[in-house]
């Protein structure tokens, strides 16, 4: 009798045993199957990401390549229809002297005159030099060279400039301040030329991470829903360069009509 039971329990402890391995086996099953779901699911959220980078990296890069074209294409343009032209005087006015050495008042006349075009060649090349890389941008930092900017503006006499700032530096990488100075520079010679403006305030200001410039005329607005339809035009060029400089430097640009004789441009992007 006692051997029965002895039998029964070693039954019932093998299967206790039986059914608690099966549970260990199961349960460690669900953890590894839990654990290649999860790393499956990383892996294609990575693969997301992966793809999102680098369709952002491939927008960047034609935003880039664009701009670039677009600024080689216009310092062509001046150095052929400018500097060219006075090269061209130059080199005539140099072999008129040449003919006529024995005539002094001649050769007088074309050698100060020859050099007034020189001066102005100088003059031309240093434009186009400022254009490319503006000296008090470099030199000053971003803040000075928006001072500038604006001064040249108000020098132009067509439309009167304020520029009210609430900070006197910010700490931007060296690169995006010459894209956001640029992206800044095309909103307001599109305001100069399309709005019939004849006051325009820039008002420069920031926060921790956040600097703001807000850009206020008394112009013809436009909102952000007719800026991407003329972005996408052949006629869009200076905005297609705005928003892909805004692009490059993870900026906004916002277009509000307030009023029938005010409208702002809002734009915004990251410090250092």
């Amino acid at each position: 009798m006692c051997g029965i039971l002895g039998n029964e329990s070693k039954i019932e402890l093998s299967a206790l045993l039986g059914i608690a391995t099966l549970g260990i086996v199961l349960m460690i099953l669900f953890i590894i199957l839990f654990v290649l779901v999860h790393q499956k699911k990383m892996l294609a959220n990575e693969v997301l990401l992966n793809e999102k980078e680098s369709s952002h990296q491939k927008v960047l890069l034609n935003a880039s390549l664009e701009i670039a074209e677009q600024e080689r294409a216009k310092v062509a343009a001046n150095i052929h229809d400018d500097i060219g032209m006075m090269l061209h005087v130059i080199k005539l006015n140099v072999n008129k002297a040449r003919r006529n050495l024995d005539n002094k008042e001649q050769t007088t006349d074309l050698l100060v005159n020859t050099n007034k075009i020189i001066e102005d060649t100088i003059d031309t090349i240093r434009s186009i030099s400022s254009e490319l890389m503006p000296p008090s941008l470099v030199n000053l930092g971003f803040i000075e060279g928006i001072t500038e900017m604006c001064n040249q503006v108000n020098s132009i006499g067509i439309i009167e400039m304020e520029l009210k700032k609430e900070v006197d530096w910010v700490d931007l990488d060296k690169k995006n301040a010459i894209q956001l100075y640029r992206l800044l520079k095309e909103v307001l010679n599109n305001i100069i030329k399309h709005t019939k403006a004849s006051k325009v305030e820039m008002a420069i200001s920031s926060s921790k991470e956040t600097l703001t410039i807000v850009i206020t005329h008394n112009g013809k607005g436009i909102t952000n829903e007719a800026i991407n339809r003329l972005a996408e035009s052949t006629k869009g060029i200076g905005l297609k360069s705005i928003q892909g400089r805004a692009q490059l430097i993870d900026a906004t640009v916002q277009y509000i009509i307030v009023g029938a004789e005010e409208s702002k441009i809002i734009v915004e992007t990251a410090l250092v």
